[in-house]
């Protein structure tokens, strides 16, 4: 790993590389001590992930900015693997920015040539106003790449608020593929994926929580 005086330098001399999607490794490490002052990330479950190789991760997701990044700094961290988020805007400055630290769009091509490639994806649930204790919905569109590349699809809970330092991240045993393709098995792993996500969420809030 590059020292941060060599990666800043780097950058000032504009011979840094980024990769197809634009992720810079090298920024990344760059911000993790600052990030590191903003959250503090427990991960739980760690042992689902594949040490090699695509996989999908299907998260909850609420209005705020934090969670795909809560998510792919613990997962890093506990793990050792570079999580591509979906859901950035395509949009000049923002996007490419975003990009630089794994973001991506919400395309199926962008989904699926990240897959081929070998990366692991955060997919995130609907981000409608629901309570936090709620997982949400899955467009069962979004599982096509990885029913089509039969790579394993992981549930994870979120767990932690906007302007609070304290989050956690649990990952989910693998959701088995449905043995019938088609609109109906989609529709079946669509439903699978948010019951894996919401019993995370179950478990993260006691239920005094929900009084």
């Amino acid at each position: 790993m590059k020292s941060p005086v060599d990666v800043v330098r780097s950058r000032w001399r504009g011979d840094y590389e980024v990769d197809p999607w634009g992720y810079d490794s090298d920024l990344v490490e760059l911000l993790d001590p600052l990030l590191a002052l903003r959250w503090r990330v427990d991960v739980v479950g760690a042992e689902h992930v594949p040490a090699e190789g695509a996989f999908v991760l299907v998260s909850n997701r609420r209005i705020g900015a934090s969670e795909p990044l809560v998510l792919a700094r613990g997962i890093r961290r506990a793990t050792d693997r570079r999580v591509r988020f979906l859901g950035i805007p395509d949009v000049p400055v923002a996007g490419p920015m975003l990009r630089r630290i794994g973001g991506a769009v919400d395309r199926p091509a962008e989904l699926r040539t990240l897959l081929r490639a070998g990366h692991p994806v955060a997919v995130p649930l609907s981000r409608r106003l629901y309570p936090r204790r709620i997982a949400g919905e899955l467009g069962a569109e979004e599982l096509v790449p990885a029913l089509e590349l039969d790579v394993p699809v992981l549930p994870v809970a979120v767990v932690g608020w906007e302007l609070f330092r304290n989050w956690r991240v649990s990952i989910g045993e693998p959701i088995p593929h449905p043995e019938v393709r088609g609109p109906l098995g989609l529709a079946e792993m669509a439903e699978r994926v948010e019951a894996g996500v919401q019993a995370l969420l179950d478990e993260a809030f006691p239920p005094r929580w929900l009084l």
